[in-house]
């Protein structure tokens, strides 16, 4: 095996030329600043505040007293610790910008050292390095997805004896760059079992390599044990050791689907924020290891060794393509399991562990799609270069990644950001619309004028934007989005919003039975977070100011006018609202008083 500085001698244009095509489609991103368009659901709505008030509150106690009224830490963890450190120059546009940058360098940089390792062509490794890097997974999440490769490359190093301090690095980086909730348990599991398997298939031949098992001991306990660490206070506080709290997980509802429906969904498509756009290049797979394996067969019905070197070399990569295959089936059958009517039954008595989210081991998949379709394209290129005919193999397959890599690109945030630097009045919302910049400026100076009070000294509530763009701009929120706060809180906000909820069953159930979003959610635009200016009016609204009012609640933000605010307590400030001539918001003060 070559050493890492021959590599880069050599592979050091494919590796230069990948990077490059790589920093071009997120060029458009850098050039927009904070008008680039970003995916906002689980990012923009949610942990990029996590990052904020984390990095404000770095080493200040145990709470964070902007969100939901001094929830815990614990209700915002952030999915890569390290990157916390990005938002402590208060530029967080340029946090987020930067996270997505590296995330598919590293994405490109790991996929091609995997592949390249695996297939031993380069054009190869640039090919399946590239196609990787478009999948539009989200920044936030770091490496937990775009990192796995290189990960993967770091184990192989590992177990041949070569590379170990970047190896060992790399893991430390990956660990700080991940989630152990999100992704970590899974690698956590593969490396576990990597480690036994070493243990087991020496004891067989009887050649126990101990430096080997020992490098693969120490690689899976650095990254069990910064992954501990880093969850420390969440751990303790499950565990009931610190702070112990009820929950609102508690009060989860799981609801059961048809084993076959998630099976074949998953198999093709992924989950949520893990879906690698790979039925294009499973089909391209199967194409390549139905060619290999019919040639295989042949050349043993022929009993011919003119080509054994390339029998050698088919079967191997065969065997890691099945090996990919078959580690994505088993994952893609545990998932199922997990949201099918027996694994919903299990959920349903496990308490708060029900609402741990087993199918995520999914996110694991998107590698390993890739590498298999890398290995089968490397068994059509082989084939090709012995025999002609196999031409008609290797073009078809070819194609298919760069469809996948046209359609990821398509779907994603590069095609919505160049669109939005060719046409600066394209409709999608940007980062700039979605927390309101320009205009919640103007609404802390007018409390500060009207009030005389810095906004740690009153509450405010969001109807019609998303309480993040609040939070954004360093207002005391009680609503908000988390995955961890506390039952209690949680039944409190309820009687402030149960007014709505009894008007609409969907808004019911999805409050109660997941409740996540702690939200001044209504019965008469259900589903809907942000709403553009000029276009609503709430009619028919109504909540518990008397309950809102006793949180801490004083002023509210509203999208648009409500039709006899003052009959339930609600004084508008300003006739007209504030915004700017091109913001996506118009926004209505009012304060709340009671009776």
């Amino acid at each position: 095996m070559k050493s890492i500085q021959t590599i880069w001698k050599t592979d050091r244009v494919w590796m230069g030329l990948g990077m490059l095509a790589v920093f071009l489609t997120m060029l458009p991103c850098i050039l927009l600043g904070e008008d680039a368009i970003f995916t906002s659901l689980d990012q923009l709505d949610g942990e990029i505040i996590a990052y904020i008030l984390q990095a404000k509150h770095l080493f200040q106690g145990d709470v964070l007293p902007e969100f939901m009224n001094g929830a815990s830490k614990t209700a915002l963890t952030v999915p890569a610790p390290l990157a916390v450190l990005l938002f402590l120059t208060g530029h967080y546009c340029g946090a987020l910008t930067f996270m997505a940058v590296a995330g598919k360098l590293f994405g490109y940089a790991g996929m091609y050292l995997l592949a390249r390792e695996t297939t031993r062509e380069r054009w190869i490794a640039a090919l399946t390095g590239f196609v990787y890097s478009c999948i539009p997974f989200l920044a936030v999440y770091g490496l937990a997805e775009y990192g796995i490769p290189m990960l993967f490359w770091c184990a192989l190093q590992i177990r041949s004896g070569k590379h170990l301090r970047i190896s060992y690095l790399y893991i430390l980086l990956y660990a700080l760059s991940s989630s152990l909730v999100l992704v970590g348990f899974g690698v956590l599991g593969m490396g576990l079992g990597w480690v036994l398997w070493n243990l087991f298939s020496h004891r067989r031949t009887l050649s126990l390599d101990r430096k080997q098992l020992l490098r693969a001991l120490m690689a899976w306990l650095l990254l069990l044990t910064v992954y501990v660490l880093e969850n420390l206070r969440l751990l303790l506080e499950l565990l009931g050791f610190r702070n112990p709290i009820v929950t609102h997980k508690t009060d989860y509802v799981f609801s059961a689907r048809p084993f076959l429906e998630v099976f074949t969904e998953n198999l093709l498509h992924g989950i949520q924020h893990a879906d690698s756009k790979h039925i294009l290049l499973l089909a391209g797979t199967l194409a390549a290891a139905a060619a290999g394996i019919s040639w295989m067969l042949w050349q043993k019905r022929r009993n011919s060794s003119s080509d054994c070197s390339l029998y050698l070399q088919i079967r191997q990569l065969l065997g890691m393509l099945c090996l990919c295959l078959t580690c994505n089936l088993f994952f893609v059958l545990l998932s199922a399991l997990w949201r099918s009517a027996p694994g919903v039954y299990l959920r349903s008595r496990l308490s708060f562990l029900g609402s741990f989210q087993l199918d995520r081991v999914l996110w694991i998949a998107p590698c390993l799609w890739y590498l298999a379709a890398a290995c089968g394209l490397a068994v059509c290129y082989r084939l090709f270069r012995h025999h002609f005919r196999y031409l008609f193999c290797l073009l078809p397959v070819t194609a298919l990644f760069g469809a996948t890599a046209l359609w990821s690109l398509y779907i994603g945030e590069s095609k919505l950001n160049l669109q939005k630097l060719r046409l600066p009045d394209y409709g999608a919302v940007s980062y700039r619309d979605y927390y309101a910049i320009g205009v919640m400026e103007q609404i802390q100076d007018f409390l500060e004028s009207y009030t005389g009070k810095s906004p740690s000294e009153y509450r405010v509530v969001s109807l019609g934007i998303d309480p993040a763009a609040a939070l954004y701009h360093g207002f005391y929120c009680l609503d908000g989005y988390s995955n961890n706060y506390a039952l209690d809180y949680k039944k409190q906000f309820r009687q402030v919003i149960a007014p709505e909820l009894d008007k609409n069953d969907y808004i019911r159930q999805y409050f109660d039975d997941w409740g996540n979003r702690c939200y001044l959610f209504t019965s008469e635009y259900p589903g809907q977070y942000t709403m553009k200016k000029q276009e609503y009016t709430f009619r028919n609204y109504h909540i518990d100011t008397a309950a809102l009012y006793q949180m801490g609640g004083r002023y509210l933000f509203a999208a648009a006018p409500i039709q006899d605010a003052g009959k339930q307590g609600l004084v508008l400030l300003k006739d007209t609202p504030f915004e700017t001539a091109d913001s996506y918001y118009e926004i209505y003060l009012y304060e709340i008083s009671t009776f």
